[in-house]
């Protein structure tokens, strides 16, 4: 390209945007939020990680309900469930496509990554049989083999602890997905792993899965360029092609792993809280493993699942819908096109539903008589973290009922005490200190002792393991 052409190129991209801006006046009326730059909007005020938490820090700011822009787009922050409910689940019709992520879905995935493609009708073929394989009827086909994945889990934790936790608990939220979606044998602890190429795939999908998180994204005129050069594109073919042969004998990982690393580190700083649902173990299953066949008498246990999901949602910025016409809600226009982020960690901390949302709390999920109590509408059962709409996590039932299974496991077998560090000296794992890979949020590497509470756990896994 002459050079002599940029200047005029960015000249006609800035007449274009000013042509725009007049003929839509009513943009006027988008939320209040940040003030950015002419043209690049706020562009250079987004943080490339943590994403979330300058969203949050703009809340305390702006409002509950907020926007700012990278370049033309207008973003829309819901921090309330009310407004989230309101837009997400109410209006469903009109919020329920995504942006257009060009890198993920159309470099990357070539349009077939079900999660981020637009609201057309493959994704309505591909929700209509997702929803057949693993909707809640269908989820229970895999309860014996999640609670043998909750066994082995216990196992490895007991005859490898050299192995870090996080490990194991990886293994067996890929060994679940490994199994009930392809029908294939248990992932091993100790190799080989034929999921492992996944990893790769998954991080770089959750980065790219935010919008702006790539210039093509920010900059769409360039995807003429880029498709157009094998050089360019040369990445995402890579990709491509890795993953494609791959998906035909693989999956796409849940997030479990993140959830139940939340968990172990919810036990350590607040031990206080497993004593009911340890009670209740007791009392219920005994000696033997519980199977979701103890479920009903276990509410302790539905408790401690809601609040490991409403403290720490893996999404912590949720993921973004996208208006497919012009919305008016109470005094702001949510213009066609906007994208609209629902703030799953400000969504679980609604202080008009979750009081004291920062502190760990599975009793507030718990009523007078020990039950779970009735949720409150518009929080999808206190589940939350699975999103909003037409949009709501196809896998939910089945990511439930592994945490479920993996958590009354743990309590029932372990103490969870401080690991150390490589000096000897006790651990207090920090819960602000987070890894960010985009769409999901883990807590940093820490430390975990797990002791046996039940006598001879190791002889009684393997037994009930044998049958």
């Amino acid at each position: 390209m002459a050079p002599f052409l940029v200047p005029i190129l960015l000249l006609l991209l800035a007449l274009a945007l000013l042509i725009r801006a007049a003929r839509r006046p009513a943009l006027r009326a988008l939320p209040p939020g940040p003030k950015g730059l002419p043209l690049l909007g706020n562009l250079f005020q987004v943080p490339s990680t943590l994403l979330w938490v300058k969203l949050i820090e703009w809340s305390k700011v702006y409002g509950p309900i907020y926007s700012y822009t990278l370049l033309w787009q207008p973003i829309i922050v819901l921090t309330r469930l009310r407004d989230a409910s309101a837009l997400l689940d109410r209006l469903s019709a009109k919020t329920s496509d995504r942006p257009r992520l060009i890198k993920l879905s159309e470099h990357m995935c070539r349009g077939r990554q079900f999660g981020v493609i637009p609201r057309n009708d493959l994704w309505k073929r591909y929700r209509r049989a997702a929803h057949e394989s693993l909707n809640v009827r269908a989820a229970q086909n895999y309860w014996r083999m999640q609670e043998e994945e909750a066994r082995i889990l216990l196992d490895g934790l007991i005859n490898h602890p050299e192995i870090e936790a996080a490990k194991h608990l990886q293994r067996e939220s890929s060994s679940i997905a490994w199994r009930a979606l392809f029908g294939h044998m248990t992932i091993p602890l100790e190799g080989p792993d034929p999921s492992e190429p996944m990893e790769e795939f998954i991080h770089e999908s959750f980065r790219a899965v935010v919008p702006g998180s790539s210039i093509v994204d920010v900059f769409p005129f360039l995807n003429l360029l880029i498709t157009r050069s094998k050089v360019l594109r040369s990445e995402s073919d890579k990709f491509y092609e890795k993953a494609a042969a791959f998906f035909t004998e693989s999956f796409s990982e849940p997030q479990t792993a993140t959830a139940l690393k939340w968990f172990l580190l919810a036990m350590i700083l607040y031990p206080e809280t497993a004593a009911p649902a340890r009670a209740e173990l007791e009392r219920v299953v005994g000696d033997r493993p519980p199977s979701f066949a103890d479920m009903d008498r276990l509410p302790q246990i539905e408790a401690m699942v809601k609040e490991v999901l409403r403290w720490r949602p893996p999404a912590a910025a949720g993921l973004a819908h996208m208006a497919t016409e012009d919305i008016v809600y109470e005094e702001y226009l949510i213009p066609k096109g906007a994208i609209l982020f629902p703030l799953a960690w400000s969504i679980c901390r609604d202080p008009s539903v979750y009081p004291n949302g920062e502190t760990f709390d599975p009793s507030r999920f718990i009523d007078s008589a020990g039950n779970v109590k009735s949720p409150l509408p518009r929080t999808h059962e206190d589940y939350l973290a699975f999103g909003h709409g037409r949009r709501i996590c196809v896998g939910k039932s089945l990511a439930i009922n592994s945490l479920s299974i993996s958590i009354a496991h743990l309590l029932w077998a372990f103490d969870f005490q401080k690991g150390v560090d490589e000096h000897g000296a006790e651990v207090t794992p920090d819960p602000m200190a987070f890894l960010d890979n985009g769409a999901t949020v883990y807590p940093k590497p820490f430390p975990v002792k797990f002791v046996p509470r039940i006598s001879g756990l190791a002889d009684r896994l393997k037994a009930v393991l044998s049958k």
